[in-house]
């Protein structure tokens, strides 16, 4: 049986630049604790309420939390491609039903030479994916709506897809690719194969 998926997807969006600084919080305070004070106390997010910052601080949290102290010190000094690629890892850790569909539809169909993720190709995805996980197919179809705003407008944001659902590969640098291969080489899968990730 699959493990069950996490599809509170909508409680942030991409955030890169914010999760760049709190992750350089973190590394100067070594503690979860104390970067949950900053955003609450401090706002350093600059996020213009208390439940914006208790909800999207908390959501941003739990992804930085699944990288390692060294893919840290590295989204902490990221740009450009690098950074979307951390970023996209640190979703895909998150969210499993956002690694199958990076795997299935944006790496896989791209080394198929298929150009696109189009509307109809992701429902196909949905509608499988719903006779292993109930818990996707108990969703409204407005929820389900929402996740597919979500997973495709982060794929956007990352540059893995355009406006249009053509696939667009980053290119992210070889301290990358040996950064996640040291530890989590199949996670290099979620990617199209371009330039370092060959």
């Amino acid at each position: 049986m699959s493990s069950k998926y996490c599809l509170s997807l909508t409680g942030a969006g991409t955030y890169k630049q914010e999760m760049v600084t709190l992750a350089r919080a973190y590394l100067e305070s070594g503690s979860w604790d104390t970067v949950k004070s900053l955003i609450l106390d401090d706002n350093i997010l600059q996020l213009n309420t208390d439940s914006n910052r208790k909800r999207i601080g908390s959501e941003l949290i739990k992804r930085l939390e699944t990288l390692d102290p060294d893919e840290l010190e590295f989204l902490a000094a990221s740009s450009g491609d690098d950074l979307s690629a951390i970023t996209w890892v640190t979703y895909c850790r998150t969210y499993p039903f956002m690694r199958e569909f990076s795997e299935e539809l944006i790496a896989d169909r791209f080394s198929k030479m298929k150009p696109d993720v189009t509307k109809e190709v992701y429902q196909a995805f949905v509608e499988d994916k719903m006779y292993e996980h109930p818990e996707l197919a108990k969703l409204t179809e407005n929820s389900r709506d929402k996740v597919k705003i979500r997973v495709f407008g982060m794929a956007r944001d990352c540059g893995l897809l355009d406006r249009k659902g053509t696939i667009t590969p980053i290119y992210p640098s070889p301290a990358f690719v040996s950064l996640i291969k040291r530890t989590h080489a199949q996670e290099l899968s979620v990617f199209p194969k371009v330039g370092a990730l060959l």
